[in-house]
């Protein structure tokens, strides 16, 4: 069975979508793939601020 986890930012400007494995919202979060121990592979969707605080300017 294939997992998939979102990572969202705390505190954003708006709400982040994880209801879904697609990368949907409109922050432009991105997919990674992620091997689990069993080699089976799942996804990581990672949310982007719209702050832009990731971007390490504050």
């Amino acid at each position: 069975m294939t997992s998939t986890l979102h990572v969202t930012p705390i505190a954003d400007l708006v709400g982040h979508d994880t209801t879904t494995a697609e990368p949907d919202c409109v922050c432009g979060s991105e997919v990674r793939p992620v091997t689990e121990e069993d080699e089976s592979v799942g996804w990581l969707l990672v949310h982007h601020s719209l702050d832009g605080r990731e971007q390490g300017g504050r």
